[in-house]
């Protein structure tokens, strides 16, 4: 259940991040930017200082609520069987098979 708190918090402190890489990946289908109305982003700084600027700082976290609520279950499911899913396969040595050790711990 801890987890679930946990990947909130990263959440909500990476949600400026996520933001900025949206507006850039999406610009190209903003209706103002096809239009000429407002100028395309140039880069990460320049997102940045314009959304802060013209929509104010709590634009980062825009959406951040729902983001939150979506991954909230899954992290928590994620910690709590974890565990449980991992038991199902073999164990391997880290140090003498690694191949095997790898392909165990990405198939659990």
């Amino acid at each position: 259940i801890a987890s679930g708190p946990y990947g909130a918090v990263a959440k909500t402190c990476t949600a400026p991040i996520e933001s900025v890489k949206l507006l850039i990946q999406t610009q190209d289908a903003n209706p103002k930017i096809i239009s000429g109305e407002d100028a395309r982003y140039t880069g990460i700084v320049d997102c940045f200082t314009r959304v802060a600027k013209e929509q104010g700082v709590n634009a980062f976290w825009r959406g951040n609520l729902t983001n939150i609520i979506r991954y909230f279950p899954t992290q928590a499911f994620n910690f709590a069987f974890k565990d449980g899913i991992k038991a199902m396969f073999p164990k391997a040595d880290k140090k003498t098979e690694f191949g095997k050790f790898f392909l165990i711990n990405m198939a659990s």
